[in-house]
């Protein structure tokens, strides 16, 4: 029946599991940008300039999950660039990072003869995927969530306002990622009141707009609702929230995926 659906295939006598479709790919997604680039920062930082460990040090605190290096973690969280504050110390290893991943999907040819397309994006994927991810240099523990979204800074580290966010992401080639990506934005709902929030946030749309980002969707809401939410589901069945790349009920996601849509950070 998809075969009948989808151009081509008929024509062709072939299957659209075959590569009978006209338009014949297949996505592959890339993600965590933010943890690559805010892990290549840190390396830099701290091993090649600031010399506070060598590069065994570190490696040997990464598989120990920071156990007995609490310093040296919080050390890498607060002083080493993170990505999302238009900083290019790091942003250019997100921007080469993403670009190379992109060209080199690109080049390989699919199992039915068709082409990859890369896109950047993780729908939910980042909590499951990183509870099998061990501990790494931008500070993060074992088994927590990467950055969502797939071109989302992490949590709590985009601190210079969200058209910073803008400007970092839009430093990648975005137009090689035909997959297509995701940007997630949360705003507390303060951000709309007032006479100029309109025009703010008309002007923060044509601002990602004339930056080429492809894609940016947003959570107006608090993390204090979403935490009663938590607490008292029953009265909170309607609450819509935007995970990564689709709308579902809040109180009926996954409470680790709950608790990661808190974390992220918000802009008033």
């Amino acid at each position: 029946f998809l075969s009948l659906v989808i151009q081509d295939c008929v024509a062709r006598g072939v299957d659209v599991t075959a590569g009978g479709a006209h338009y014949n790919f297949s996505g592959v997604q890339g993600v965590q940008v933010a943890n690559v680039a805010d892990s290549l920062a840190a390396v830099q930082r701290a091993v090649f300039e600031g010399h506070w460990v060598t590069g065994l040090e570190m490696l040997d605190a990464l598989r120990v999950n920071f156990a007995g290096h609490e310093i040296l973690r919080q050390r890498l969280i607060n002083g080493v660039p993170k990505f999302g504050n238009d900083d290019d110390r790091v942003d250019c290893f997100a921007h080469q990072w993403a670009n190379r991943y992109s060209d080199l999907v690109g080049v390989h040819p699919t199992v039915r003869g068709g082409s990859y397309q890369p896109g950047f994006y993780t729908v939910s994927a980042h909590v499951p995927m990183g509870a099998v991810v061990g501990a790494t240099p931008d500070g993060r523990l074992e088994g927590a969530p990467l950055a969502d979204g797939g071109l989302s800074p992490n949590s709590g580290q985009d601190v210079k306002g969200p058209t910073s966010v803008l400007n970092s992401v839009s430093k990648a080639n975005l137009s090689l990622a035909s997959n297509g990506t995701l940007l997630n934005m949360k705003f507390l709902p303060t951000f709309f009141e007032g006479e100029r929030a309109l025009a703010n946030f008309v002007s923060l749309l044509r601002g990602f707009s004339s930056l080429h980002v492809p894609h940016v969707q947003f959570n107006v809401v608090s993390a204090q609702t979403l935490r009663e939410a938590q607490l008292n589901p029953a009265e909170y069945r309607s609450l819509v929230v935007r995970v990564a790349g689709y709308s579902a009920y809040f109180v009926e996601l996954d409470r680790n995926l709950q608790d990661e849509i808190i974390r992220r950070t918000e802009f008033a």
